[in-house]
């Protein structure tokens, strides 16, 4: 029993399952609190500038995170890492000045909070990312301490203090902070610079500008309703948090290929094959199909139960968006596969098409359907955005569509080694 378990917590898709599951126990219950404590008002307000930061994040950091696994599969260099890290040290501590200059030529609040984010956001994101490639099982043990911590704060929130701005860009800020402390900590590279260091620079900032562009896609193909919806007037921030709550629940029914994409890229920039992906693909699909359906029965339900019934809105979104669920985890994975393969153009040419999609949906039905037309147009994007992953995959590798939904009776032997039993 022992050495069954010992393979369960070493094998790395499964131990980023199972600490992912406990993590949608924690992300639930941390949802709950921050709603219940904030308001759909106060969400809704968080929600916009974190939107913000997100994507601001993504464009300064100008995709280097992304550029890390193809490195390092292509130099093989044991030093790289210390050398990635200290260029990353030096970008984010120039990118932290001037945020802090930059802010001041903002008057609006919410602005000015999100400048100030920007580069805490986008160095959380890079060494949080470094460590899943070097580490996957350690990154998401002491994801889910963080988890933890955070829950903790909350809660200490919720019973101590009243919500108020302040106590909102706390919350924040508490996030990003904690991840960048403890994944620097970890990642323990001590500074070292040398004459190949620019030439290093030079080479990620060249290779990271399409992922970056494609990731800035695909955050907008999230967060674009979000910002479109605050430009409508009678479109109050306690809508907007509705909606974000809705989107919220969304994002866990795509909860597993969203955990195995990391595993995935680690894999993958380690030599993996093509067909790991699609069986990955197919796999997660069955998963994501079962929490779906447990989430359409009981969503209603759990929602005026744990988040109140002014929150009860938010389960015609996640009703809404559920269609374009089943496609965006195939995007998700056949991503890593691109990227890593150093075929980031082709990401951003496929996720034009999905945020093209979206843009006009949400022009058209927002004005018509309010947050249900964004949640609308949000699935329609999704579809789209899958879709022509999926083609573009199996055209590629020669892999065919059914390969990519149907799963296999050897399939069966993915999951005994899941559950700890080698393939002899």
């Amino acid at each position: 029993m022992s050495k069954n378990i010992k393979k369960i917590l070493t094998n790395e898709y499964t131990f980023a399952i199972l600490t992912r599951i406990i993590s949608i126990f924690i992300a639930l219950a941390q949802s709950i609190c921050v709603a219940r404590y904030l308001g759909p008002a106060l969400k809704g307000n968080s929600t916009y500038i974190n939107s913000i930061v997100f994507m601001g994040g993504i464009i300064i950091t100008f995709g280097i995170h992304q550029a890390y696994p193809y490195f390092k599969k292509k130099l093989k260099d044991s030093s790289f890492l210390p050398r990635y890290i200290s260029l990353v040290y030096l970008i984010y501590g120039i990118y932290f000045a001037l945020s802090l200059a930059v802010s001041f030529c903002f008057t609006s609040a919410d602005l000015r909070a999100a400048v100030l984010l920007m580069p805490l956001a986008g160095y959380a994101r890079v060494v949080n990312y470094v460590h899943l490639v070097e580490d996957p099982n350690k990154r998401n043990s002491m994801t889910l301490i963080i988890s933890c911590i955070t829950l903790l704060v909350n809660v200490l929130l919720f019973f101590l203090t009243t919500a108020n701005y302040s106590w909102m860009i706390f919350m924040l800020l508490f996030t990003y902070l904690t991840q960048s402390i403890v994944f620097t900590i970890l990642l323990r590279c001590k500074p070292v610079y040398d004459k190949n260091s620019w030439g290093l620079a030079k080479e990620m900032f060249k290779f990271g500008l399409f992922p970056m562009i494609a990731l800035l896609m695909t955050t907008l193909n999230y967060r674009i309703d979000v910002l479109m919806l605050k430009s409508y007037d009678y479109i109050t921030y306690a809508m907007i948090g509705v909606y974000s709550l809705g989107i919220g629940l969304m994002d866990m029914i795509i909860i597993i290929p969203d955990t195995l994409k990391g595993v995935l890229v680690s894999k993958l920039s380690k030599g993996a094959p093509p067909e790991e992906v699609s069986k990955v693909s197919r796999c997660c699909l069955a998963a994501t199909f079962v929490i779906f359906i447990l989430i359409l029965i009981f969503g209603q339900w759990v929602i005026n139960l744990l988040y109140g019934t002014e929150y009860a809105g938010a389960y015609e979104v996640v009703v809404l968006t559920s269609i374009g669920v089943f496609f965006i985890g195939y995007f998700k994975l056949i991503a890593q596969y691109n990227i890593v393969n150093g075929k980031q153009v082709r990401n951003v040419i496929l996720l034009s098409a999905a945020i093209i999609t979206n843009v006009i949906g949400n022009l058209l039905l927002v004005p018509k359907m309010g947050i249900n037309g964004a949640a609308i147009a949000t699935s329609m994007g999704n579809c789209v955005c899958g879709f022509l992953f999926i083609l573009s995959f199996t055209k590629e590798t020669h892999t065919s569509i059914k390969d990519m939904i149907v799963v296999k009776k050897s399939d069966l032997s993915l999951l005994k080694n899941l559950m700890g039993k080698k393939k002899k």
